[in-house]
């Protein structure tokens, strides 16, 4: 596998590249449908609308179900009903991906910087992450709304590269879908695409990243 040289910077996107979130999406979604006593979402269905961020995900999950014209009627209302239902569920049927808790101890142990940047929320992020003992593995947090821009644009990215004093040629970013890599090109880093995650349902190849990997411990061989 060829190796890339002079890193000193990583950048991790979170849902479908850390964590399989999907199954806790799913519990919050439809509790929070059930309040509006609407049909359930399956996680295939909820699997292609992730990686936008909470109020995009719960916008089509209401456009998925809603047939009446009420959707955009409902929204301001069920976002906070989707928030309050995920605080609740957080960490509770979603699983880390294998081997990634193990693949970040050695990154950290090999002296890397470690930046989380994510379109998730920012409030749910250190819940999560401690939930699932990495929340040490992280020397930055960023998430959806902690910038006035989230992926695809390049902000996160620059940010994290301004923040360590790196250059971009020292740091790469690490994602499984489309705004991940779009962010990281945007950014002019170096981008891997993991095969295993969500990206819409559409395959990783589409997107042109510089590499693909098909387990995140491949990571171990790559850097």
């Amino acid at each position: 596998m060829t190796k890339i040289n002079n890193i000193e910077l990583i950048c991790f996107d979170l849902d479908g590249t850390l964590v399989d979130s999907v199954p806790d999406l799913r519990l919050a979604l439809n509790a929070m449908l059930d309040e509006y006593q609407l049909t359930h979402c399956l996680e295939a269905d909820i699997k292609t609308w992730v990686g936008n961020g909470i109020p995009k995900l719960v916008e089509r999950a209401l456009e998925h179900v809603v047939r009446d014209g009420r959707a955009q009627l409902i929204f301001k209302d069920a976002l906070p009903s989707f928030e309050k239902h995920y605080r609740h569920y957080l960490n509770s049927a979603s699983s880390l991906y294998e081997g990634v808790a193990e693949t970040l101890q050695q990154l950290k142990a090999r002296g890397y910087q470690i930046a989380l940047v994510t379109n998730k929320a920012e409030q749910f992020l250190p819940g999560l992450l401690q939930g699932f003992n990495i929340a040490d593995k992280f020397d930055l947090l960023l998430g959806g709304d902690t910038l006035s821009k989230n992926k695809p644009d390049s902000m996160q990215v620059d940010f994290a590269c301004a923040h360590f004093g790196v250059s971009k040629a020292q740091a790469i970013m690490v994602g499984d879908s489309r705004n991940d890599i779009l962010a990281g090109q945007n950014a002019k880093v170096q981008t891997i695409a993991l095969t295993y995650g969500y990206n819409y349902g559409l395959p990783v190849s589409t997107l042109n990243p510089d590499f693909i990997i098909d387990q995140f411990n491949e990571l171990l061989e790559l850097l």
